[in-house]
């Protein structure tokens, strides 16, 4: 029989309090992971952090320890269903309850769908989905047993939503802890477990700050840590400026910025909370309208893995027919332009060479040349493309340009499809 009687309301602030909880937060050392157990301690909850780095989960505690929270670490491989058991049977041995399991811990493999081997398929599986859906049924299992009901948050991700890159793996096994998801939700209901799920989009972590602030070397590193499998990325990434690539991710966020693991922690502890004791099998989209807009999955889509020499942009396939007449030689030489852009403040040079109606030469842009391809030239202007190096690849550009007063003004179109105007100088 239903209960028609409605619960008394909280007090507002019992309402976010995890005053008396005990939560378990897979790869709780760095990361978005590291501040949920930042947000959950605050809020008064004992906190089991896993991960695969004995070092790393110890430098951790202690730091949280040293601030007078109550948190233990426990090694463990999420991947391995005998290691999710052991976390916890090591939690309810520790704090002698379990209420909260935060399942945050991933595997991601940059890998295009052709170079796709069974290794990188299985580990990823094998810690996203298999690992989600056996943590979920170990702390299902206690909470069920302790039978005071519980929260359980899955992380999914917007790869998982559109199609965005070289990330087939990583979102098809995100695709199925959405489905555990939503099975689990009706099948734990009558237990007052609630389970649902947390969805990042582009999120600035600590290391993908330092990748991104830093030189080329520090983006290829940290492409090499986040398990590239499958793609050849630009062979000398080091040389790139990586303020290009986080400015044209910047622009394809329609809030202006990228996501940061606080915007995670604070929806996570909303789910957990008794605010949210009532959704389940549900998903919180985390990613300032990332994935209703999704120019980042577009943009990802349009840069080709492996430096391939096809593309497909919209608007960037062909240049712009131009009149007949043959330009006089008033456009070729050197040319140089400061611009501010998204990507910041970057010099483009021009190297152009006039043969009739044929435009050829170089672009130099941010440290890197490329050819000129499909070059036009006129009397009325020119038009033509080159292909800009990034650490995902090559991305296609397309320039536009006339003669005004002895300098040459344009537009340069970017893969995002925003334009940035530029003035030029000859040098």
């Amino acid at each position: 029989m239903f209960d028609l009687h409605a619960p008394q309301p909280k007090a507002l602030d019992k309402l976010l309090s995890l005053q008396g909880k005990t939560a378990v937060i897979t790869g709780g050392s760095r990361g978005i992971g590291k501040q949920i157990l930042t947000r959950f301690t605050e809020a008064g909850c004992k906190v089991v952090f896993t991960g695969r780095s004995l070092e790393a989960l110890q430098a951790v505690e202690k730091e949280f320890k040293d601030k007078g929270f109550d948190v233990a670490c426990f090694q463990a491989d999420i991947s391995s269903v005998e290691d999710s058991y052991k976390t916890i049977d090591f939690t309810v041995k520790k704090y002698g309850r379990l209420d909260i399991l935060v399942n945050n811990a991933a595997s991601f493999p940059f890998c295009d769908a052709l170079s796709m081997t069974e290794e990188t398929w299985n580990k990823c599986f094998d810690t996203d989905a298999k690992g989600t859906f056996f943590m979920s049924q170990a702390a299902a299992k206690e909470m069920i047993k302790e039978g005071h009901g519980g929260r359980i948050i899955n992380f999914m991700s917007t790869a998982a939503l559109n199609p965005t890159g070289p990330l087939i793996a990583y979102g098809a096994a995100k695709q199925a802890v959405w489905y555990v998801t939503k099975t689990m939700a009706q099948e734990f209901a009558p237990y007052k477990i609630t389970i649902n799920a947390a969805t990042p989009g582009a999120t600035m972590t600590e290391e993908r700050i330092a990748a991104f602030s830093g030189n080329g070397e520090q983006m290829q590193q940290f492409i090499k840590q986040s398990g590239n499998a499958g793609l050849n990325f630009t062979e000398n990434v080091s040389s790139l400026n990586p303020s290009m690539l986080s400015g044209l991710l910047e622009q394809a966020m329609p809030m202006g910025r990228t996501g940061f693991p606080d915007d995670l922690a604070k929806a996570v502890l909303f789910l957990v909370s008794d605010m949210a004791e009532y959704i389940t099998g549900q998903n919180i989209t985390v990613d300032g309208a990332q994935s209703i807009q999704n120019p980042m999955g577009a943009m990802m889509n349009r840069i080709q893995g492996g430096g391939a020499e096809t593309f497909s942009q919209t608007d960037n396939d062909e240049p712009n027919e131009v009149s007949s007449n043959s330009i006089d030689g008033a456009i070729a030489g050197k040319w140089s332009s400061s611009m501010d852009t998204p990507m910041g403040k970057n010099t483009i040079e021009f190297d152009l060479k006039v043969n009739g109606n044929k435009l050829d030469g170089t672009v130099s842009l941010a440290g890197n040349s490329a050819d000129i391809e499909k070059g036009q030239a006129a009397d009325d202007g020119i038009t033509f493309l080159f292909k800009m190096k990034s650490p995902m690849g090559k991305v296609k550009v397309k320039v536009t340009g006339r003669l005004e007063d002895n300098k040459l003004v344009g537009e340069i179109k970017l893969p995002i499809g925003t334009s940035v105007a530029y003035v030029a100088d000859r040098i």
